[in-house]
């Protein structure tokens, strides 16, 4: 089910539409737009690759930033040409990326899949916890510094063992080197991966906002967007 939301300002009364739009990749490599529904599902469903669209913007150099999110692929396609295809579609400013599941052999490169998917955490006396999930009320009284999501590989060709640890929550606001060194007493080979949700422009390196209601209106920066008419169509 996809959401159509128009937006005005209180001040100046520009209007803004957003959506929940996916895009896909066809066996032609053509990329499709169109709003999360029943019917883009169906239509993407044997697609190269899917994904999500998500827009944000940037108040200091005053651009839209579209962000590309990979969510599924076939191996009939690699990272490289779904990049290349995004980025010659138009000429908004773009940050393209990939579900956190997608990974790559450490050694040969090559496209390996995940066998394990689970939480983990770190306590704040350096105590390694990991598990199908981790329920807030089973650590009710456990402080973690870091914690996230680990994911399993294993590479045929090099008979060799990824793992990778996507760092979500760091409370403790530790480096990616100290992160590093803490995962490497639990673990062997491994890869890092800090989730920072993209924060930053990749025009001006600047804070990036989604629009919303109660956003400051980026065209006269003095009123501010409410709800117009919102919609939901299956």
């Amino acid at each position: 089910m996809g959401i159509h939301t128009e937006y005005s300002c209180s001040e100046c009364g520009i209007k803004i539409v957003d959506s929940s739009d996916v895009f896909w990749i066809d066996g032609e490599r053509k990329i499709h737009v169109d709003m999360q529904t029943v019917d883009s599902s169906k239509k993407s469903s044997d697609a190269l690759a899917f994904g999500g669209i998500y827009k944000y913007y940037c108040y200091n150099c005053n651009n839209y930033i579209y962000n590309f999110h990979v969510s599924r692929k076939s191996e009939g396609i690699t990272k490289e040409e779904i990049i290349q295809l995004i980025e010659n579609m138009d000429d908004n400013n773009k940050i393209i990326d990939f579900d956190n599941r997608f990974q790559n052999c450490i050694q040969c490169r090559q496209e390996v899949f995940p066998r394990q998917e689970k939480s983990f955490a770190i306590d704040e006396m350096g105590e390694f916890f990991i598990g199908d999930t981790l329920k807030d009320d089973d650590f009710e009284n456990k402080k973690f510094d870091f914690d996230g999501k680990y994911y399993g590989y294993f590479c045929d060709d090099c008979a060799k063992q990824i793992n990778k640890f996507v760092i979500l929550e760091n409370d403790a606001n530790l480096d990616d080197s100290l992160i590093k060194e803490i995962l490497q007493d639990h673990t062997n080979d491994l890869t890092v991966y800090i989730n920072d949700s993209f924060s930053d422009c990749p025009v001006c390196g600047d804070e990036l906002q989604v629009l919303g209601e109660s956003s400051k209106c980026p065209k006269c920066g003095v009123g501010h967007l409410h709800i117009e008419k919102q919609q939901l169509i299956d």
